[in-house]
C-alpha cells in the first residue's frame, strides 16, 4: 500500500485530539508493511513540525484557551497539557530511533519538544500519572545529555514507588489505560525484580480474576469490555512466565467485543478465525516456552493493595473455571469516588453476571448513580423513581440532605502531603491554573509530597491508606446556587456535577429555601453543629456573582444589612422549629459557621454531614439541589446533599458448597447515618441467581422509599413483578427477573438513558420505610431458552388482576420469606418451562443451601 501523505496530512488541525493522531502512527508501525512504518514516521515529523511551528508563534505570549483534557487551542497547547499525547509521542519516538529511522533534524527538533512540554506533572497510581512518568522516563534515556533529563527521570520514578510502594492502582474500575502502562513504565525503569516480586504479582491476579470462565470482564471506569485486558495480561505473562496470565490474555482475546456496550454490536472471535488469530496474536509469548495454564478459581474477596492496605473491592462468584461456568461479581469498594476512575456510589452492584459464555447483566459504563446500576437505591418517598429525569423537586416539602463526610480523608492535607493552594506551574492538565490561599471555598485538590517533591497529587495518598481518619471541623460552609435558566454558569469551583449535561436546576429568579437541623452522624449517633438560636453569631455570608467562578479575588463578603436583607429567622410551622430562610439571588451564596473546633472520626463516630432543607420557590425544574456543603472549605467531585449512598462495609463473606456459591456484604450508615443494608447472594451450579437485600431503616430513613434494581438492556414481557428480556438472540436465551410478590410494594420499570449512547431498563421493587422495620428484599434472576414466555416461567398470569392466582402459588417460581427472615426459593417444572426441580434457602445470619431433587 501507498504512503497516503495528503490524507495524513489533512488530519492535522490546531485543535484536534493529538492523541488519536499519534494512537493511529503506533498502530501504523506494528504494520509488517513497509509503508506502516513509513505512515508512522511521517505523522512524528509533521506533529513535530506543527509544534515548532506553535512555539514561535505562542512563546513569550500568554494562553489565550485553556486546553481541555486532551485538546487545546494548537497541538503545542494539547501537547503540554495531554498525558495521551506526551506518552504516545515519546513511545513513538523511541520506537523510530530504535529501528534508525530518526534522523538528527527530527532527533534535534525532538528534544526540543521535550524541553518544551515535559515537566512533573501529575503523581499517584492513576492512569494520567504512568502516561506522563512514561514520556518522561523515555526523554531522559533519549536525550541524557540535556538539563531536565535528571528531573525527568526522579519524577518517573517517583510515580513507579507511587505504584510500587502501595502494591496496586488506585482506579479499581479502570484497566485500559494503567496497568499495562505502569509495567511499561517498570520496564523503561529497569524495575524487572520488582515487576516480579510477590507484591507486583498480586496485583496482577487481581486483573487475571476479572476474566471469566468464558474469557468475559467488564471495565467500567470509562465503559469497556475485557478487550482492554488482553495487552496487559499478555505483557504480565511475559514479565511473568506464568501461562495462567496468557490463558487469561487468551480467553479475553477470543471473546472479542461480546458483551460490551449494551447497544453496541460486539461478538466473539468466529471459530474458523480464532484459533490462527490467536496464535498470530501471542506467537511472541508461545515463543518464549510460555504456554497457557488454566489458573485456580478466582472466587473469593478481591482486594485492592493486596499485600498492603488490602481494601476489600469486589465479590467475585466462580466455583469452576471450566468452559461455560456461571460467574458473578459485585462491587464492595466504600470508599472511592469520582476521581479514583472507579465504583463511586455504588455499592453492592452487580456488574458482571454470566452463564454459559451467555452476558445476562453487567456494567457497561461509568455510571455515577446507583439509581443507574444494579443495586440498592432509597430516595425522597416523592422523588422519580429510581433515577431522576423529569419529576423534580416539590415545594413546601422537607427534605434531608446526607452526604458521605468519610470521603474527605483523600483531600485534607497532612505532615508528608502539603495542600497546595495554587496550581503549580508545571501543572497544566486541568485546564484554566487555580490561584488562591487557604480562605479558598472549595480549597483546590492540589497537594506536594515533601519528602519527593516532583509533580503535585490530585488526593493525599494517605487517605487511601487508611490514615487520614480524625478530622477537626473548625467551619462548615453551605453553598446555595442559583443558575438561570438557559444560562451557561455552571459555578464550577462549587458544584461540578460531573458529567452531567442536562440543565439540572435551572431558575428563572432569586430562589428562597429554608435550612435547618446541621448536623453530623454516625455510630455515634446525630450531632447539631449549629445553634441557630444564636443568629447571626458565627457566621460568615459571601456572595459571588452569577458565572464567577469562586475564587478569592471574585468572592464578596455580605454586610450585616446586606445579610439581613437575604437571610433570617423564621419559625417553620410545619415542624415547629426555628429554621434559617435564604434567598439566593442569581449566583452563589456561602453561609460560613466558623470556630466550631468538633473533632470527629470518620469512621467510628461520625461519617455523614447534613441538614434539612425547604424550597419555599417554585423548584418542579430542579432534578437536581444545587447545594453543596463543605468541611474546612474541602468538598470534592462525588460529595454531593442528594442521593448520597455512602455506607462503610463492616463485612463481606464468601463461601462455596460444590459447585454453588454464596456471598454477602453489610453496609452501615447507607443512605442515611442510621440505616443499614446487607445484601446476600446465591449462585447456583446451574446459573440460578438468588439476591436477598435487608435493609435496616433509622430515624433520618423513616418515610423514605427504596429497594433493589436491575438494568435491562432491553424488556420483551412483563407481569406485575416479573420481568423477561432477551439476552443473546443468536444463541436463543432469555432472562427473568423476578421479584417476592407483597401487598405494601410498589414494582415498576423506568427506562434509562444514561451517558454517551448507554440506554437500559431499570426495573425494580420499591417499598416505603419505617423507622426501625427491617424490609427483605428477594430478587430471582433466571436464565431460560428463548421459546418459553416470562408467563411460564414465572408462573403468573395476573388473571382478574391478581398478584398469584389461584393455584399459581406452586408453579414457576416460588418465593417465601418465613417470620425469621429466612428466603426460601423454588423453581418448579411444567410442561412449559422444563426445568430440573430445585430449591434454594438463605437465612439471615448467612445460612444458606441448595436442595436438588432427583
Amino acid at each position: 500500500m501507498a504512503l497516503d501523505e495528503w490524507g495524513i496530512r489533512t488530519e492535522l488541525k490546531p485543535t484536534m485530539e493529538v492523541r488519536r493522531f499519534l494512537g493511529k502512527a503506533l498502530e501504523e508501525l506494528q504494520d509488517s508493511r513497509t509503508s506502516g512504518a513509513e505512515s508512522a514516521l511521517l505523522r512524528l515529523k509533521l506533529l513535530t513540525e506543527a509544534w515548532s511551528t506553535d512555539l514561535a508563534l505562542e512563546q513569550g505570549k500568554p494562553v489565550g484557551s485553556f486546553p481541555t483534557a486532551h485538546s487545546g487551542g494548537s497541538i503545542r497547547q494539547t501537547l503540554r497539557s495531554c498525558f495521551f499525547s506526551q506518552g504516545f509521542y515519546f513511545q513513538l519516538l523511541n520506537q523510530l530511533k530504535r529501528s534508525g529511522a530518526v534522523d538528527a533534524e527530527l532527533n534535534k527538533a525532538a528534544a526540543s519538544l521535550a524541553q518544551d512540554v515535559l515537566t512533573p506533572a501529575e503523581r499517584d497510581a492513576n492512569n494520567r500519572s504512568f502516561f506522563f512518568a512514561i514520556a518522561q522516563a523515555l526523554a531522559s534515556r533519549l536525550f541524557p545529555n540535556l538539563p531536565e533529563a535528571g528531573t525527568w527521570n526522579l519524577y518517573a520514578e517517583a510515580v513507579w514507588s507511587d505504584w510500587y510502594d502501595p502494591g496496586d492502582c488506585y482506579e479499581p474500575g479502570y484497566v485500559a489505560h494503567n496497568i499495562k502502562q505502569v509495567i511499561e513504565l517498570g520496564l523503561i525503569l529497569g524495575k524487572e525484580a520488582e515487576l516480579r516480586s510477590d507484591k507486583a504479582v498480586a496485583a496482577f491476579r487481581r486483573y487475571r480474576e476479572h476474566i471469566s470462565p468464558s474469557g468475559l470482564a467488564v471495565q467500567p471506569g470509562d465503559g469497556g469490555s475485557q478487550t482492554a485486558y488482553v495487552d496487559a495480561l499478555a505483557l504480565m505473562a511475559e514479565i511473568t512466565g506464568d501461562g495462567t496470565f496468557l490463558w487469561a490474555a487468551q480467553q479475553a482475546f477470543l471473546a472479542g467485543g461480546y458483551g460490551g456496550y449494551y447497544n453496541a454490536e460486539g461478538g466473539r472471535l468466529p471459530a474458523a478465525e480464532s484459533e490462527q488469530a490467536c496464535r498470530r496474536k501471542f506467537e511472541k509469548l508461545r515463543a518464549l516456552g510460555i504456554e497457557p495454564a488454566m489458573p485456580p478459581l478466582a472466587g473469593g474477596i478481591q482486594h485492592m493493595y493486596p499485600r498492603t492496605y488490602r481494601i476489600a473491592d469486589r465479590l467475585i462468584m466462580n466455583a469452576s473455571m471450566e468452559k461455560g461456568k456461571p460467574y458473578a461479581a459485585f462491587y464492595l469498594n466504600d470508599r472511592a469516588e469520582t476521581l479514583h476512575h472507579a465504583h463511586e456510589d455504588n455499592r453492592g452492584d452487580l456488574y458482571h453476571y454470566e452463564v454459559d459464555g451467555v452476558m445476562y447483566l453487567y456494567r457497561s459504563g461509568w455510571h455515577k448513580w446507583a439509581g443507574q446500576a444494579n443495586t440498592f437505591v432509597v430516595e425522597d418517598a416523592a422523588a422519580e423513581f429510581p433515577f431522576c429525569y423529569s419529576s423534580g423537586l416539590q415545594r413546601n416539602r422537607w427534605y434531608k440532605a446526607s452526604s458521605n463526610m468519610r470521603m474527605l480523608r483523600d483531600y485534607m492535607g497532612s505532615e508528608r502531603y502539603e495542600q497546595l493552594y495554587a496550581s503549580p506551574e508545571s501543572f497544566r492538565h486541568t485546564g484554566a491554573p487555580v490561584r488562591g490561599d487557604a480562605s479558598m471555598k472549595p480549597l483546590p485538590h492540589f497537594f506536594k509530597d515533601r519528602q519527593s517533591p516532583y509533580g503535585v497529587f490530585l488526593s493525599n495518598p494517605e487517605g487511601m491508606a487508611g490514615k487520614n481518619e480524625v478530622l477537626t471541623i473548625q467551619d462548615v460552609t453551605i453553598s446555595v446556587n442559583t443558575f438561570i435558566r438557559g444560562g451557561e454558569h455552571r459555578f464550577p469551583s462549587s458544584i461540578p456535577w460531573y458529567r452531567e449535561y442536562r440543565e439540572a436546576a435551572p431558575a428563572d429568579g432569586p430562589v428562597e429555601l429554608l435550612l435547618t437541623r446541621i448536623h453530623v452522624g454516625g455510630p455515634k449517633g446525630l450531632h447539631h453543629l449549629i445553634n441557630l438560636e444564636t443568629f447571626p453569631e458565627g457566621i460568615e455570608v459571601v456572595f459571588y456573582e452569577d458565572g464567577k467562578k469562586g475564587t478569592p479575588e471574585e468572592r464578596r463578603t455580605l454586610s450585616p444589612e446586606e445579610i439581613s436583607g437575604l437571610i433570617s429567622i423564621v419559625h417553620d410551622e410545619r415542624t415547629g422549629t426555628k429554621a434559617l430562610k435564604v434567598v439566593c439571588p442569581p449566583g452563589r451564596i456561602d453561609l460560613t459557621w466558623t470556630r466550631l473546633d468538633h473533632t470527629v472520626h470518620l469512621t467510628e463516630e461520625y461519617q455523614r454531614i447534613g441538614f434539612d432543607y425547604l424550597y419555599l420557590s417554585d423548584v418542579r425544574a430542579f432534578l437536581r439541589t444545587p447545594i453543596r456543603i463543605m468541611v474546612n472549605g474541602m468538598t470534592c467531585r462525588s460529595l454531593y446533599t442528594d442521593h448520597q449512598q455512602g455506607g462503610i462495609l463492616r463485612e463481606s463473606v464468601s463461601q462455596t458448597q460444590g459447585q454453588d456459591s454464596f456471598g454477602s456484604m453489610r453496609y452501615e450508615g447507607v443512605y442515611t447515618h442510621d440505616s443499614h443494608w446487607m445484601r446476600q447472594t446465591l449462585l447456583t451450579e446451574e446459573g440460578y441467581l438468588l439476591v436477598v437485600d435487608r435493609f435496616m431503616p433509622g430515624p433520618e430513613a423513616d418515610g423514605m422509599a427504596g429497594g433493589p434494581v436491575w438494568q435491562l438492556p432491553r424488556l420483551d414481557e412483563q407481569g406485575l413483578f416479573w420481568f423477561d428480556m432477551t439476552a443473546d438472540a443468536k444463541r436463543d436465551r432469555k432472562l427473568m427477573v423476578y421479584f417476592h410478590p407483597q401487598r405494601g410494594r410498589q414494582y415498576g420499570v423506568q427506562f434509562q438513558p444514561k451517558l454517551w449512547q448507554d440506554k437500559a431498563y431499570a426495573v425494580y421493587d420499591k417499598a416505603l420505610f419505617e423507622a426501625g422495620r427491617e424490609e427483605t428484599f428477594v430478587s430471582v434472576i433466571v436464565p431460560h431458552d428463548a421459546d418459553v414466555s416470562g408467563v411460564a416461567v414465572s408462573g403468573k398470569s395476573h388473571f382478574h388482576s391478581r398478584l398469584v392466582g389461584p393455584g399459581e402459588e406452586s408453579k414457576g417460581i416460588v418465593t417465601g420469606v418465613r417470620p425469621d427472615g429466612t428466603v426460601t426459593v423454588r423453581l418448579v417444572s411444567s410442561a412449559e418451562w422444563n426445568v430440573v426441580p430445585i430449591a434454594m434457602e438463605l437465612q439471615k445470619d448467612g445460612g444458606w443451601r441448595v436442595i436438588r431433587e432427583s
